[in-house]
């Protein structure tokens, strides 16, 4: 059975304090595969990927699936400069 995680429009820096308890909390109650429903994210930076590569690797660790769903260009470029995109599992 899968989980459905769906994204906020922000997740920058000034957002991230208000996300991050309630995104940990739905990986961490996940069942074994998680789809990130990304179409509502408008802003990302650096913090913001951050969260989502420690959320993904703490759910993988826990032998969880990651499968991305409308994941918008703004995650791809960012992560893609970063060098995080295998890590954060978009390519």
């Amino acid at each position: 059975m899968s989980t459905e995680i769906k994204l906020p429009e922000n997740l920058t820096i000034h957002h991230i304090d208000n996300h991050f308890n309630e995104l940990n909390q739905l990986f961490n109650s996940a069942e074994n595969e998680i789809k990130i429903e990304a179409s509502a994210v408008e802003t990302i930076d650096s913090a913001g990927l951050q969260t989502l590569l420690i959320l993904i690797k703490n759910s993988l660790d826990n032998n969880k699936t990651i499968a991305w769903e409308n994941t918008p260009d703004i995650i791809q470029t960012s992560s893609e400069k970063l060098g995080l995109s295998q890590a954060l599992l978009l390519s």
